[in-house]
């Protein structure tokens, strides 16, 4: 596998995967979408919805969490796993920075080193108007595992 080449690549990639699932999962519930592809990055957007908002009305961190965990989790998965293989995130390191109502929220994530094994994510999760609201790195077993609830 590589990194994509295209937003068109790359969501295909998603909506393969998420027939091959066989159900809704996070990536559904917090309406995560492919955004952008870069020479070295991939973005996925998520709208500001009241079902994963805070009190405030603003992004809860459980959400921008998520959003930073899936984004990173595509591109590792395209970029190194092999058919049949998933990365698991096996640590993380979060910062959370800053909060917005400005919708939506844009995930991008860049491996910082990857191989057959292990994958290594930088994730930074911005609003819509460019403030950084998350930073974040991910390191991903990546191993065989069966895909879907079956």
């Amino acid at each position: 596998m590589a990194h994509p080449s295209s937003l068109e690549e790359f969501s295909a990639f998603v909506e393969k995967f998420a027939a091959k699932r066989g159900f809704d999962d996070i990536a559904a519930t917090l309406a995560l979408e492919p955004h952008a592809v870069t020479d070295s990055t991939v973005s996925m957007s998520m709208p500001l919805q009241d079902a994963y908002a805070q009190a405030s009305g603003m992004f809860s961190a459980a959400a921008l969490f998520g959003a930073a965990d899936i984004t990173g989790t595509f591109l590792a998965m395209q970029t190194y796993a092999g058919s049949g293989q998933f990365p698991l995130v096996v640590q993380s390191n979060i910062n959370f920075m800053s909060n917005s109502k400005a919708s939506p929220a844009i995930a991008t994530a860049r491996i910082l080193r990857g191989g057959n094994t292990v994958a290594v994510a930088e994730v930074s999760v911005t609003d819509a108007d460019g403030k950084q609201l998350l930073h974040s790195t991910f390191t991903y077993a990546i191993k065989e595992r069966a895909v879907g609830n079956k």
